[in-house]
């Protein structure tokens, strides 16, 4: 190997480290000339729920529950909807009339001897523009539901509604 070759691959090394130290002082001072977020004056009162007017990506979905059953189990899982769409930032539980999701659920005791152990159900997702024009049927779905998947089922059911808000997002516009 000729002399002038023999340091070329150590010179390349320190080449880079030289590069890649002068590079690291251009990223710190971009961080530092971002602006410190406001502290609130100790006059003003922090409100006690947060704001929910929109989700993440900018859209709240009005969406309204109708079921009329009984049944235990069927009833739990409703009011388990109810209570999650209550605390969602993506979707709002409403009863106004104005352009919402509608889900329609029904819902059976799997078995009449023992009402509380299981029950079958239906959701069908319907865009309604205002009370008492003809709603549009989006999707349905059915299945079984007891007290072990309560809880997974009312959140594949949100799943499915979010899908269906996002999916048909331009009606609301």
């Amino acid at each position: 190997m000729p002399r002038r070759y023999r340091f070329a691959p150590i010179l390349t090394v320190l080449a880079v480290a030289a590069l890649m130290a002068l590079a690291m002082p251009t990223t710190a001072p971009a961080q530092a000339d971002k602006p410190a977020p406001a502290a609130k004056p100790e006059g003003q009162a922090i409100p006690d729920t947060p704001k929910k007017d929109v989700g993440v990506d900018g859209r709240r979905t009005p969406v309204a529950i109708e079921h009329g059953d009984t049944d235990v189990v069927g009833t739990r899982m409703v009011y388990h909807l109810k209570e999650l769409l209550g605390r969602s930032s993506l979707m709002s539980l409403t009863t106004k009339d104005e352009k919402k999701l509608v889900l329609v659920i029904q819902t059976q005791a799997e078995f009449t001897g023992r009402p509380a152990v299981s029950s079958i159900y239906s959701v069908a997702w319907l865009y309604s523009a205002k009370d008492g024009t003809l709603r549009y049927y989006l999707s349905s779905d059915i299945g079984i539901v007891d007290a072990a998947t309560l809880e997974q089922t009312v959140e594949a059911v949100l799943t499915k509604t979010d899908k269906m808000a996002a999916t048909y997002g331009y009606l609301f516009q």
